[in-house]
Order: structure tokens, then C-alpha cells, then sequence
């Protein structure tokens, strides 16, 4: 006779089993170590401190209106006088004349040198040195500025002086001026 898989089979119960067959339940040992809450403490001590190493956001600062811009030195208070040159290699020794209202703490000026007929025949563009025992020694003019109303020995420097020069003094053009209010 066929028996039907779903029904229980009665003739042959199962088995009891003792008390110390039975499967043994394992106990996962519970650490008394708090994980969890050290975790988020780690987590928030992290985020505070990219936020603080994060940049913040730059100063916007306004823009000075007309009245508070000082007024920048111009090329119309400079005025070089006593103006010589000096051969091998050739330098201009001159007197700047600060004639303006703000310490001068630089020059550049564009020399024309002209040929014997009267014609350009090359330009140069030098920076204005401040001349020091009795042009032996130069000094740039941040370093020691020219005040205003004040006359100072210059010194101006072409290492690159054109063939066909007439050997007199280039025309001198200021082209940039640099300075500080007092």
C-alpha cells in the first residue's frame, strides 16, 4: 500500500530524544563595551572638524569711493634736471624732483636715443635708481622713497645703447610712476 507523503506516518513515531540530545543553543557573548555610542561620538568629533578646516566664505570689503582713493603720482611731478651721461656702461646721473604730494617709490622712464642727423634711431625703457656717494652705489626707490617737495641724485641705466647714437643725451619720457601717500 502506498502511503501519502503529506500525512503524518503514525506507524513509526519519532524517536524522543533525551535531554542531553537536544541541539544546544549558542550564546553570543554580549560586549559591555558601549560600540555603538562610541562610534557616534567619533562620528561627530569628524564632522566638527571638517567644518572648522572648511574655508569660510572671503571678506567682502567695499571698494573705497573717489573721496577716500588717494591720489596717485603722475608723471607731472616728476622733473629730472642736471641731467649728464656717464660712459662704459652707459648710465644718466640726473636730480629728481618730487614736485607732487606723494612719496615717489619708483620711475620708468623710455630714453630716445637720437643718430648724428637727428633721427631716432633706437628706444629703451630703464627703471630711476636713487644714487648714493656720489653715484658710486645705487639704491632702489621703495627702499627709500623720495618725499614729497624733495630732491634727490638719480641714476638711470641703458645697457643696450643703439649703433649710430650721437653719444648726447637721450630724450627722457617718465612713463610709469609708483608712490605712497604720507
Amino acid at each position: 500500500m502506498a502511503t501519502n507523503p503529506k500525512l503524518p506516518d503514525f506507524q513509526n513515531p519519532p524517536r524522543r530524544r533525551d535531554a542531553d540530545q537536544h541541539g544546544k543553543v549558542q550564546m553570543i557573548r554580549q560586549s559591555k563595551f558601549p560600540w555603538p555610542l562610541l562610534a557616534l561620538i567619533v562620528g561627530a568629533a569628524m564632522l566638527i572638524a571638517i567644518i572648522a578646516v572648511l574655508p569660510k566664505a572671503p571678506k567682502v570689503s567695499r571698494t573705497p569711493s573717489a573721496a577716500q582713493v588717494p591720489r596717485q603720482p603722475t608723471a607731472e611731478q616728476i622733473q629730472l634736471t642736471s641731467v649728464r651721461v656717464v660712459p662704459a656702461p652707459l648710465y644718466l646721473d640726473a636730480i629728481l624732483h618730487n614736485t607732487g604730494n606723494s612719496e615717489i617709490t619708483g620711475v620708468q622712464v623710455v630714453g630716445q636715443f637720437l643718430g648724428k642727423t637727428g633721427q631716432a634711431v633706437g628706444t629703451q625703457t630703464s627703471v630711476v635708481q636713487g644714487a648714493e656717494g656720489g653715484g658710486t652705489t645705487t639704491q632702489d626707490l621703495t627702499q627709500a622713497p623720495i618725499k614729497p617737495n624733495d630732491q634727490r641724485p638719480v641714476r638711470i641705466l641703458f645697457d643696450r645703447v643703439p649703433a649710430g647714437w650721437n653719444h648726447e643725451v637721450p630724450n627722457l619720457t617718465v612713463t610709469t610712476v609708483t608712490g605712497t601717500t604720507p
